[in-house]
């Protein structure tokens, strides 16, 4: 089974006044802080992150070089947020026959790779359409949907995309269980000072 997973970090950052990709964490850009934990989980065959094309270029990237082992590709510029992220992602890794892909977001610097590492197992166990996970507090990322989506995950608009499948085949989704908060989005800078604080 070959399993690719896409890093939405493609979002304009409009709350925040800055990209959030950008800002300090342990040394490093929050993205590449993202990245470097979805490389580190074993299972997958490809990775691509989706950043604009300014943020990529403020760290010195071009489309198709790397960031950590993802392929950096530039969303579509159609205004219909996270779901031209997953288009894009979804066309890079087009060519490589995937069974499955994982989204993950790029603005959650505590999630864990052992976390999509869990959610790969359940669907190789599995197989089922969509694999999320519940934490203590909600339901949450990684999201694994098999190729048997792909074309719906691609035809979906607006944000919060793939929630919509979510709870279009919610009867068949398998859910990871997860004993601790859900890692915290980073959008504000309010966001960025607790997730820090708790860090």
């Amino acid at each position: 089974m070959r399993i690719g997973a896409i890093v939405l970090a493609g979002g304009r950052s409009e709350r925040l006044g800055q990209p959030k990709q950008l800002l300090p964490w342990d040394g490093m850009p929050l993205i590449e802080v993202v990245v470097r934990e979805v490389c580190r989980a074993e299972g997958l065959d490809s990775v691509v992150v989706v950043l604009r094309r300014e943020v990529a270029e403020q760290l010195g990237l071009r489309e198709g070089n790397r960031l950590a082992c993802a392929r950096v590709v530039f969303p579509e510029e159609t205004g219909e947020g996270c779901a031209a992220s997953y288009r894009r992602g979804l066309a890079e890794l087009a060519d490589e026959q995937l069974d499955a892909v994982v989204v993950v977001l790029g603005d959650q610097p505590g999630m864990r790779a052992g976390t999509i590492e869990r959610v790969v197992a359940e669907w190789e166990r599995q197989r089922a359409p969509i694999v999320a996970v519940r934490y203590r507090d909600g339901e949450g990322h990684p999201l694994l949907f098999a190729a048997s989506l792909f074309g719906e995950l691609g035809a979906l608009r607006g944000e919060k995309a793939a929630w919509k499948l979510v709870d279009r085949y919610r009867s068949e989704v398998r859910w990871v269980e997860v004993d601790e908060a859900m890692p915290r989005d980073i959008d504000t800078w309010e966001d960025y000072e607790v997730v820090r604080r708790g860090s």
